[in-house]
């Protein structure tokens, strides 16, 4: 059973290190599009009786893609003239609906880490990004 504390909807606090931050606080409208986008028919992302009653979810379970999409665009604004030539994620702790998250990275040379945080967890979900 997971915890059924709500989500919280306090900012997130990234680390005064990264040089590179995208605010989101996915909503339910979001994960509901981003199901129908993606053909995901998990419950977990649209329907929150089910999530909490039967999968004891706080809220609505953010798409670990979704995460890995925004570290991306993160890495597309940042650097807007480099191409991506790998992505390598991993997905640590989930996100709720309504949370506040941020998607934070570090340049280095000819590549960037990449990471998913919010107020309650610095590394939601990570990444390492090589560009061409």
């Amino acid at each position: 059973m997971h915890s059924t504390r709500p989500p919280s909807t306090r900012p997130p606090s990234p680390q005064a290190e990264d040089p590179w931050q995208l605010p989101l606080r996915p909503g339910p409208a979001l994960l509901f599009r981003f199901s129908a986008l993606t053909a995901n028919a998990h419950r977990i992302h649209y329907d929150a009786p089910y999530c909490r009653d039967e999968e004891g979810y706080p809220g609505l379970v953010v798409h670990g893609l979704l995460l890995a999409l925004l570290m991306l665009e993160l890495t597309r604004r940042q650097a807007p003239d480099r191409q991506v030539r790998e992505l390598s994620y991993r997905l640590r702790r989930p996100v709720f609906a309504g949370e506040g998250i941020v998607a934070c990275g570090t340049p280095s040379g000819d590549r960037a880490d990449l990471r998913v945080a919010s107020h309650r967890e610095q590394r939601h979900a990570t990444a390492e990004v090589t560009f061409a």
